[in-house]
Parts: C-alpha cells; structure tokens; sequence
C-alpha cells in the first residue's frame, strides 16, 4: 500500500460515475532541476488501483509525458494525456510531485499548492478542475512543475 497522505501529495474523492483526466496541455516543468510526477488511483482505503502512471518532463520548459504506466497494457492515445473511469465505487485520484538535484540519484518530494474550480449546468456538477503547482525548493514560486486534473461530471 502506498501512503500518499503521509508523503507531500495532492489527492481528491473521485466519485463513482466521472470520469477525470490528466492534461499535458496544462502540465509543464518550468524548473531547472529534474521534475516529475505520479499519478494513482486509490480505492477509499486508500489502497493503490490501476491505472498508475509517472510522468516525466526532460528539459526545461518542457510539458510532461507518461514515462511509464502499470498495468503496461493501459493503452491511452496520448502520452500527455491520461484519462481515467467511469468507475462504479467511489476512489480518489492523486498526484505525487517530486524533483532531482543535479548530482542526486534519487528523487525529493516537492511542495503542492492546488487552486480547484468547479462548474455547474443546470445546478448539478459538471466539471472540477484542479491545478496543482509544486515547488522543488530552488526559489519560492511554485512553478517548477504544473498539473491540471479535470473530473467530467457529465454522462449517460
């Protein structure tokens, strides 16, 4: 099990019936130093799910692609975007921000700020958006990495 509530992520309840998305639109590093990020899916015992997927931004000023994803087979027909459910349960979705030194091996957790927004039609949720800015410790901005996360209220 993966405890994201201990580790310096951002998550949310992701109801049953949406589905949501991760847009490479929006998703940019803007840092010197190395960025990346996680993404899972938990169930409401916070226990990690499928799909998961890192992404990874090469160079500065760079938007963030799928580096890896598990299950493997998860076939989505863009790298810089990862769209997720409907489920029929209840989960949340998270997002793990982390950067690297140059000269470390390993990758530091960063710092998340999130700002969510969500729209109505007709009085019922329609979409949520989350933007995530995380800050790798090098200046203050939180900017170095930047998420987008849209929940899709609206189905059939």
């Amino acid at each position: 099990m993966v405890d994201l509530l201990t580790r310096k992520s951002w998550s949310s309840l992701f109801p049953r019936k949406p589905s949501a998305s991760f847009s490479g639109g929006i998703q940019q590093r803007t840092a010197e130093w190395v960025q990346r990020y996680n993404t899972y899916v938990l169930d409401t015992n916070y226990f990690v799910k499928d799909p998961q997927a890192l992404w990874l931004a090469p160079s500065d000023n760079s938007r963030f692609d799928i580096a890896e994803i598990k299950p493997p087979d998860f076939v989505d027909k863009d790298p810089a975007v990862l769209s997720i459910g409907p489920f029929n349960d209840d989960n949340y979705i998270a997002v793990y921000t982390s950067h690297q030194k140059p000269g470390e091996k390993n990758f530091a957790p960063s710092d998340p700020h999130h700002s969510s927004y969500d729209f109505t039609i007709g009085g019922k949720n329609a979409i949520s958006f989350t933007l995530v800015n995380a800050e790798d410790g090098g200046d203050s901005d939180y900017h170095d990495t930047v998420v987008g996360v849209a929940v899709n209220y609206t189905y059939k």
